[in-house]
C-alpha cells in the first residue's frame, strides 16, 4: 500500500526519512525497520476501525479524532489522504483481483471516505486554534492585555483564586490594587507565555512531557484541579473578547478540546506529584 502512496505521492516519503527521489519499492526502504513497523501499524489500525464499525461507532469517531491530531503532528497534510485512498484500493485490486469487483470497491470507497474525513476534520480543528492565536499574538501588548483580562475574569468566576495571588476573596477584581499588582501582572503575563509555548508544541512529541512538568509545579503554587474548568471558561472569555467577530462556536468547540487535553496532561500530573 505504502508503495502505491510513494508512487503517487513522492513528498509523502519524507514522513518516514527518505529521500523523495528514492526508488518506492527499493531494498532499503523495505528492510527499513521504522518504515515495516509504521507499515503493518497502518494495517492493523485500519482492521481495528472497520472492526468497531456500527457497534463502537462513537467510540471509534474518538479514536479518529485521536489518530488526525497525532498524523498532523507527524508532518501529514490533508492533501495525502486522496493519494492514500487511492493506494488502499490498489491494494486490494492486486491482493483479491477479479474477487474486487466494482461494488465492492464502491464500498471501500464510502467507508474510507467516512475514516478519513474524520481524522481531517480533527487536524482542521487543530490548525484553526493555532491560527486564531495567531491573530491574538498580532495584537499589540498581547501578553499584558490578554493576561490581565484572563485573570480578571477567573477571579470574577472563582474568587477563591485572589488566595493564590495574595488577595483578600472579598477584594474587588476590577480594583487598582489587583490590576496594578507586580505579582499580578509577572503571572499573568507569564501564563501567557506559557500557552504560547505549549501552543507552539502542539505537533511535537515533547509536549505531554512539558505539561506533566507544568502541573507538578502547579501543585507546588496550591493550585487545586477544580480550578481548570473555571480556567478554561476565562481563556474562552479572553479569546471572544479579543477576536471579536473571528470567535464562533466551531472555534470555541476546537479550543474546548485543545485545552481539555492540556488540562487533562497537566492534572495527571498533578495526582502523581501529591
Amino acid at each position: 500500500m505504502f508503495t502505491h502512496l510513494f508512487k503517487k505521492c513522492p513528498e509523502t516519503k519524507a514522513l518516514f526519512g527518505f529521500a523523495v527521489d528514492m526508488d518506492a519499492g527499493s531494498e532499503e526502504m523495505q528492510l527499513n525497520k521504522a518504515f515495516t513497523r509504521h507499515a503493518a501499524n497502518m494495517i492493523q489500525m485500519l482492521d481495528r476501525a472497520l472492526n468497531m464499525l456500527g457497534p463502537d461507532a462513537e467510540l471509534l469517531g474518538e479514536i479518529l479524532m485521536d489518530l488526525g491530531k497525532k498524523h498532523a503532528r507527524m508532518g501529514v497534510h490533508e492533501q495525502y489522504f486522496p493519494f492514500m485512498g487511492e493506494a488502499l484500493l490498489e491494494m486490494m485490486q492486486e491482493l483479491q483481483g477479479t474477487a474486487f469487483t466494482p461494488a465492492i470497491e464502491q464500498a471501500w470507497k464510502t467507508v474510507y471516505a467516512a475514516l478519513s474525513t474524520s481524522m481531517v476534520q480533527s487536524m482542521n480543528t487543530e490548525q484553526s486554534v493555532l491560527q486564531s492565536w495567531a491573530k491574538l499574538k498580532a495584537q499589540p501588548n498581547y501578553q499584558e492585555v490578554a493576561g490581565g483580562m484572563l485573570f480578571q475574569s477567573l477571579f470574577h468566576k472563582c474568587p477563591e483564586t485572589k488566595l493564590l495571588f495574595g488577595f483578600p476573596i472579598d477584594m474587588d477584581t476590577d480594583s487598582e490594587t489587583i490590576r496594578k499588582s507586580r505579582r499580578f501582572m509577572m503571572h499573568s503575563t507569564y501564563f501567557i507565555e506559557m500557552l504560547d509555548k505549549a501552543l507552539g508544541m502542539v505537533e511535537s512529541k515533547n509536549m505531554d512531557a512539558n505539561m506533566k512538568e507544568l502541573g507538578e509545579l502547579h501543585v507546588e503554587y496550591g493550585v487545586r484541579e477544580e480550578f481548570f474548568p473555571i480556567m478554561g471558561e476565562a481563556l474562552f472569555h479572553t479569546l471572544e473578547q479579543n477576536l471579536k467577530g473571528d470567535w464562533n462556536e466551531d472555534l470555541k468547540a476546537a479550543w474546548q478540546g485543545l485545552y481539555g487535553r492540556l488540562s487533562s496532561q497537566m492534572m495527571a500530573a498533578m495526582k502523581n506529584k501529591k
